[in-house]
């Protein structure tokens, strides 16, 4: 799949950050070792005190101010900041934090000094767990590189993409009975899971196949595997 649009391209840098997700989660000395290899810089924080626990080495690449960012830490980023990206940024992460969704993705745009020049770039922001949350960065200029990390890290092609935009479609509360169908659970034992009734299962059950235009359990369960859900 060629990509050309940068449009495109940041639903690919959304769509990396989903797979790293997974990727620290399931194996932090592997996450580790590729980090600092991405062309594109990855950052983890703590969802509160945004403080960092990951800075990938790339980012010292981008001037003295990341250098001074890394060392003073989180109260440096509004010096170098547009402020009204910057307050925008803060927001977006309260929002995420309060909805909770670990499968979630918020997209957003930032503008910071990098070798004294304002660069405009875009952060996408996955929660880990509940104290630390993923960040990615997508600099539009990176694109031809981007491609060839891209293909190397995640499944590749329309289908896996468009399974995934689709994914992104759902409710917190959809994704949470995806994963309890794709594990063969029927509509009363999801009903006495999430403590809802059977006929919200059937009305959420509708619209998740609605969305992920799927109309088997054999579906559901293909896409879950090919996004790490199980």
């Amino acid at each position: 799949m060629n990509l050309f649009t940068e449009n495109e391209y940041r639903v690919q840098s959304q769509h990396l950050a989903f797979r790293l997700k997974h990727l620290f989660q399931n194996d932090r000395n592997s996450f580790n070792a590729i980090v600092d290899f991405l062309p594109q810089p990855v950052y983890v924080n703590d969802r509160v005190t945004l403080e960092y626990e990951v800075f990938a080495d790339v980012f010292f690449s981008y001037g003295q101010e990341m250098e001074l960012l890394y060392e003073i830490g989180i109260e440096y980023l509004p010096s170098i900041s547009n402020p009204h990206l910057y307050k925008n940024a803060i927001n977006k992460a309260k929002i995420l934090n309060f909805r909770n969704d670990f499968d979630e993705v918020s997209d957003y745009l930032q503008c910071v000094s990098m070798n004294g020049k304002m660069v405009t770039y875009f952060t996408n922001k996955i929660l880990l767990n509940e104290t630390l949350s993923l960040n990615t960065t997508f600099f539009p200029h990176q694109q031809s590189g981007l491609e060839k990390v891209l293909k190397q890290i995640i499944p590749w092609g329309e289908k896996s993409l468009l399974q995934w935009q689709r994914f992104q479609t759902l409710t917190k509360r959809e994704k949470e009975i995806i994963k309890l169908i794709a594990k063969g659970k029927s509509n009363q034992e999801i009903s006495e899971i999430l403590i809802i009734s059977k006929h919200s299962v059937h009305t959420h059950r509708k619209n998740i196949y609605r969305k992920l235009d799927v109309s088997k359990i054999t579906e559901i369960v293909k896409i879950s595997l090919a996004l790490e859900l199980l």
